[in-house]
C-alpha cells in the first residue's frame, strides 16, 4: 500500500465548507536543495499542477536562509535543507468530522506518546544567548530576534494516533499530518498543530497573519478574559507585533501592486487551548507578472520567526542557535494550479511552528524533534522568555501520561 499521504487539517472545516485537504496517490517529489535551481524546479511543479496533480509544500527554514543568499554564498556539502513539493493524484476535501473519521480508520487506538524530552540548550546556555541578543540590540545590529532551540525525545506508538491526541487537545486552522517519502535524512512523519498563517493567495489577494505576543490561558473565566484584555494592551507585545507587521509590509511590498498593501487588523487576540496569541493581518494585491519563485524570494522565511531586520537577524540566529531548525519555522501547505495564463495559483501556507517531526522506527521507538522559541527584544526578561518557550511546547508536553512532563527534563 502507498503509505505516503498529506493531510492538511483545518478545525473550522464543515460539510458545507470542507476546508481540510487529504492528498493520496503519491506520484513524485520535486526537491530543491540549491536555491539557484528554484526556477527550474518550479517549472516542473507548474507542469504537474497544470496536468491536474495536487501539490503539498514543505520548506525548511535553513533553505530560506540559503534563498536569501542565493548567488552570494557557496553551499556547504553537508547542508541538505530543502524545499520539497510532493505531488499527488487524488485530493479529498473534508470536514473536521470527516478528518476525525479518517484518522480513526487509519489509527489503531494503541498507546502512543513522546518521552525522554531533552533540550538542545540548558538554562545557562539560554541565559547566555539572551545576553548576546541584548548586546546586539544595544549595538544597533537588530531590533528583535526570534531565538529557538530543539527538544529531542522518543515517540512510541502510531504517528496517526499521536496526531489524534494532539488534534483533540488543541484545535487549529493549519494542522498537518504528513507521511513522507524517504528524503535520505530519516524524517518519516510531520505532525504539525500550527495556529499561524504564513501566506495565503486567493485570486490575486495575498494575506499574511503573523503571530507575535503570547499569554497563558487561565482556568477561571474572569481571569482568563482579563489575561486576554491585558495582552491586547501590553506595550511590549504590541511593539514586538508591530515590528513584524512592518517587516511583512515591506516584504509584501516587493511583489505588490503600488498602494495595495493594507493592515485590516492590528493586535487581535486569538484563543487556543493553552495560550492566547496576538495576531495582525496584512494584505496586498500581487502584481500579475509575479510567479511563485519570485514570491518566495520576497517573503520566505516568515518575519515572525526571524526578527527584524530580517537578513542580519538571520545571520545572528545562525551564530546563536546550536542546532538547525529544519522544517520548524519553515512552511507547510498546499499549492493550486494557476488559472489560464496566470503565473501564480491559489495557495495556503502555514508557519511550521508547534511542529513535531518523527524519524524511522527502530525497536518500537521513533526519534522525535520539536522546536520552540520566543521573540527577544531589549526589555525581554530571561525568566519570562524561558517560561514562554515551555508554554508553547505545552500542546505536546501537557498531554496526559504516558508523556513525561517537559519541566522535569529541562529545569
Amino acid at each position: 500500500m502507498n503509505d505516503i499521504f498529506a493531510l492538511l487539517d483545518d478545525c473550522h472545516a464543515t460539510r458545507g465548507m470542507p476546508l481540510s485537504r487529504l492528498c493520496t496517490g503519491f506520484e513524485r517529489e520535486h526537491r530543491c536543495v540549491d536555491p539557484s535551481r528554484l526556477d527550474a524546479v518550479w517549472e516542473a511543479v507548474d507542469t504537474d499542477l497544470r496536468a491536474g496533480l495536487h501539490a503539498v509544500l514543505l520548506a525548511d527554514y535553513e533553505w530560506g536562509a540559503k534563498l536569501l543568499k542565493a548567488g552570494h554564498a557557496t553551499l556547504r556539502p553537508d547542508d541538505a535543507s530543502s524545499l520539497r513539493v510532493l505531488m499527488f493524484r487524488d485530493l479529498a476535501r473534508l470536514s473536521s468530522d470527516e478528518v476525525g473519521a479518517w484518522l480513526a480508520y487509519r489509527g489503531d487506538d494503541g498507546d502512543c506518546g513522546v518521552t525522554a524530552l531533552r533540550p538542545s540548550v540548558d538554562r545557562p546556555g539560554f541565559t547566555r544567548a539572551i545576553a548576546r541578543i541584548h548586546e546586539a540590540i544595544r549595538r544597533g545590529e537588530t531590533y528583535q530576534v526570534n531565538y529557538t532551540y530543539r527538544l529531542h525525545g522518543e515517540a512510541h506508538g502510531s504517528p496517526v494516533d499521536l496526531y489524534r491526541r494532539l488534534r483533540a487537545r488543541q484545535p487549529v486552522a493549519f494542522g498537518a499530518l504528513i507521511a513522507l517519502p524517504d528524503d535520505g535524512r530519516g524524517t518519516t512523519h510531520v505532525l504539525s498543530r500550527s495556529p499561524e498563517l504564513f501566506l495565503r493567495h486567493d485570486a490575486g489577494l495575498l494575506t499574511a497573519r503573523p503571530m507575535k505576543g503570547t499569554a497563558p490561558r487561565i482556568a477561571a473565566p474572569e481571569s482568563d478574559s482579563e489575561t486576554a484584555r491585558l495582552l491586547s494592551l501590553d506595550i511590549k507585545n504590541r511593539a514586538e507585533n508591530l515590528m513584524i507587521v512592518d517587516l511583512l509590509r515591506n516584504d509584501l511590498g516587493r511583489v505588490a501592486q503600488t498602494g495595495s498593501v493594507t493592515v485590516p487588523s492590528l493586535f487581535a487576540i486569538e484563543p487556543y487551548a493553552t495560550l492566547f496569541q496576538m495576531t495582525s493581518t496584512i494584505q496586498a494585491r500581487v502584481r500579475p507578472e509575479v510567479g511563485f519563485p519570485e514570491l518566495l524570494r520576497a517573503v520566505f522565511p516568515c518575519g515572525s520567526i526571524t526578527g527584524a531586520p530580517k537578513h542580519h537577524t538571520m545571520e545572528l540566529i545562525a551564530s546563536l542557535e546550536t542546532t538547525p531548525r529544519g522544517l520548524y519555522c519553515g512552511a507547510i501547505g498546499w499549492l493550486g494550479a494557476p488559472r489560464g495564463d496566470a503565473r501564480l495559483g491559489d495557495f495556503c501556507l502555514s508557519v511550521a511552528i508547534r511542529t513535531l517531526t518523527l524519524g524511522t522506527e527502530a525497536g518500537g521507538l521513533r526519534p522525535a524533534r520539536l522546536g520552540i522559541g520566543a521573540g527577544i527584544v531589549l526589555d525581554s526578561r530571561v525568566d519570562d522568555e524561558f517560561e514562554e518557550c515551555l508554554l508553547k511546547a505545552r500542546f505536546l508536553t501537557g498531554l496526559p501520561q504516558p508523556l513525561r512532563p517537559l519541566e522535569h527534563s529541562v529545569r
